[in-house]
């Protein structure tokens, strides 16, 4: 098993890069297109496109990253594809494929997304870099893992001492000492696979439970998505990764800017601020 791997979360970003032989920059839950469903609820928000395109550049360029890697859920209409999105996910994708190639795992917002590419979708837009699309059941790279979770993944990431997971949009609740104000924080949360569940799903694997690998469940990069308390009893953690296949009571909580909460199983069901 490669130990040289490291795992650097951007500050203040809910972006990570993955090291290694090669440099990957992850960002998972862009859900482009969001807003449309803001306003069939009576809520007008514009579009977001490109504040979420200049972050994401903004980390490319932090991170000088060989590949960039898209963690599912880059569009959001499911199961169509919106008029939004049609315009502005092949725009998205070829801007960022002029710094590195580009790999898109499939979320379960993704249905259609091979025919947003910009090959396909603005044919004459041609990305200077590749983009490859891969399935829901993930793949590997430079010796890690890369599912978004909302599926059973493939047997062989199981190899690796990482996997990366997006879907769950990962947040703690925070309640002011009056109980008067309430907010909800984006956060990393890194677990440890369970042993015992990998290997009732996979029995064909050979997984020493010495060497299991930890998950690294990634935050959503669009601010506008919801997410899951992770600090109340009440969290119904999503997809068969999250809900079946890790050891719950091992759950470690970060915030973006790097800050070390506890575990999940020790924290109070509201943390005061």
């Amino acid at each position: 098993m490669d130990t040289n791997i490291t795992l650097k979360p951007l500050i203040d970003e809910p972006a990570i890069v993955v090291e290694n032989d090669h440099k990957a920059l992850v960002i998972a839950d862009i859900h482009l297109g969001i807003e449309a469903e803001f306003r069939q609820k009576g809520i007008n928000i514009g579009s977001q496109t490109e504040k979420i395109l200049d972050r994401a550049i903004k980390c490319v360029k932090a991170a000088e990253p060989d590949v960039i890697i898209l963690l599912g859920d880059v569009k959001h209409a499911v199961p169509r594809i919106s008029f939004t999105e049609r315009k502005e996910v092949p725009f998205f994708l070829a801007r960022l494929a002029e710094y590195a190639p580009v790999y898109i795992v499939k979320g379960n917002h993704d249905g259609y997304i091979d025919k947003l590419l910009p090959e396909v979708a603005a044919p004459l837009r041609q990305p200077k870099h590749e983009i490859i699309v891969k399935t829901t059941k993930g793949f590997l790279f430079d010796h890690v893992g890369y599912t978004h979770g909302h599926s059973w993944p493939s047997p062989e990431l199981f190899a690796a001492p990482y996997i990366l997971i997006g879907h769950n949009h990962p947040r703690i609740r925070l309640v002011s000492s009056s109980s008067r104000y309430r907010s909800m924080k984006p956060v990393w949360i890194r677990v440890q696979c369970d042993y015992e569940a990998v290997m009732k799903q996979y029995p064909e694997l050979k997984l020493n439970k010495r060497t299991a690998p930890r998950v690294i469940i990634m935050p959503a990069f669009n601010e506008l998505c919801g997410g899951i308390a992770f600090n109340t009893t009440k969290r119904e953690l999503l997809g068969p990764v999250a809900s079946k296949l890790l050891r719950v009571e091992s759950m470690e909580v970060y915030l973006l800017d790097g800050t070390y909460i506890g575990k999940v199983c020790d924290l109070e069901e509201q943390i005061t601020v």
